[in-house]
């Protein structure tokens, strides 16, 4: 006869259940696949702002530049004698104007590509993407259809320079 841990080792045989874990997977997986957002991401290229020393060879006819400040958003551009502000504390409606006032100097300047946004420190990110969308495209509407046309694709970016006896900013 045999002694009795060895009765006990042979009928004590260990296995994995693992009907569980499948049950948990057949329903888990398709929640998550239905349940997932897909989401499509759109990269905006932009330039450094560059010094007046490192200007192109083919300067841009407009040389468009527009400075978002805390209360407004001015816009020069070449040939103008007087910087155009648009008060930021009217919400939308400078938007609305930054808007209408680049598509009119698109239709000047057809030619013109370039356009040098220059921002204070403490403006906030959606401010910056939304004049950003307001300059690289302006969206007309046919009917049913909305069309997208394109007015200054080359965006450069840079700070604010400080101007002399205004202190900081």
């Amino acid at each position: 006869m045999r002694p009795r841990w060895q009765r006990t080792a042979r009928r004590d045989v260990h296995t994995v259940d693992v009907t569980a874990f499948l049950s948990l997977m057949v329903i888990l997986v398709p929640f998550l696949l239905v349940t997932a957002v897909f989401s499509r991401t759109t990269i905006l290229e932009v330039q450094p702002a560059i010094g007046e020393a490192d200007q192109l060879s083919t300067p841009d006819p407009l040389q468009l530049q527009v400075t978002v400040r805390q209360t407004v958003i001015e816009v020069n551009h070449l040939g103008q004698s007087q910087t155009t502000q648009l008060d930021r504390s009217s919400g939308d409606q400078a938007l609305a104007s930054l808007a209408t006032l680049a598509g009119e100097l698109k239709t000047r300047y057809p030619q013109s590509l370039e356009v040098t946004v220059l921002l204070e420190p403490q403006i906030p990110y959606d401010v910056l993407v939304q004049v950003l969308d307001v300059l690289r495209v302006k969206l007309q509407r046919h009917g049913d259809a909305i069309e997208q046309l394109e007015l200054f694709p080359l965006i450069a970016l840079g700070p604010v320079p400080a101007q002399p006896g205004r202190g900081a900013q």
